[in-house]
């Protein structure tokens, strides 16, 4: 009988633990929220602000349509791997000239904003050429192999010619 008890008891303050955290996550901000917060907390129409969101797109489109490219990805992914490895000392120089060009300091220490406008549709720019360079690869791959198979082909057809036919006249 005890143990039964014993489960029970764990079950009962298994049950209130969930409880409690299910109580705290309604007071918590969502996802969505936060998202909704940050937005309407960004003045979208500053120059410097727009400038930077159309180079991303005009990057993330050139990426899409220059895929085959692979030399141009790979600048790309190394010029934009090293943007995002400095975004944190970028975000410090940003955060310290912020009057000269911006109308509010959004770049704080943490550099939430550089990592959401500059370094996150980077990333999606590399992850996107890291998808063209497994395509690029996996058409390279069946080509080899195409070739390969063509080659041993041949290969055979020579090592074991087909025997004449004799003609009756």
């Amino acid at each position: 009988m005890s143990v039964l008890q014993e489960a029970s008891n764990v079950l009962d303050q298994l049950l209130a633990d969930v409880r409690s955290k299910f109580a705290d996550s309604q007071h918590q901000q969502g996802v969505l929220d936060a998202f909704r917060a940050f937005s309407s907390a960004v003045d979208w129409q500053e120059t410097w602000l727009i400038a930077v969101l159309s180079i991303q797109t005009l990057l993330f489109c050139s990426v899409l349509v220059f895929r085959k490219n692979i030399s141009y990805l790979t600048g790309v992914f190394v010029v934009a791997m090293l943007l995002v490895y400095t975004s944190e000392r970028l975000n410090r120089v940003l955060g310290q000239h912020w009057q000269s060009f911006a109308g509010q300091p959004y770049f704080d220490k943490n550099g939430i904003f550089i990592s959401a406008v500059l370094s996150a549709p980077l990333v999606l720019d590399m992850l996107v050429i890291l998808v063209c360079y497994l395509l690029s690869l996996s058409r390279m791959l069946v080509a080899m192999k195409q070739q390969e198979l063509r080659h041993k082909s041949r290969q055979r057809a020579n090592q074991h010619p087909a025997p004449e036919t004799k003609k009756t006249s």
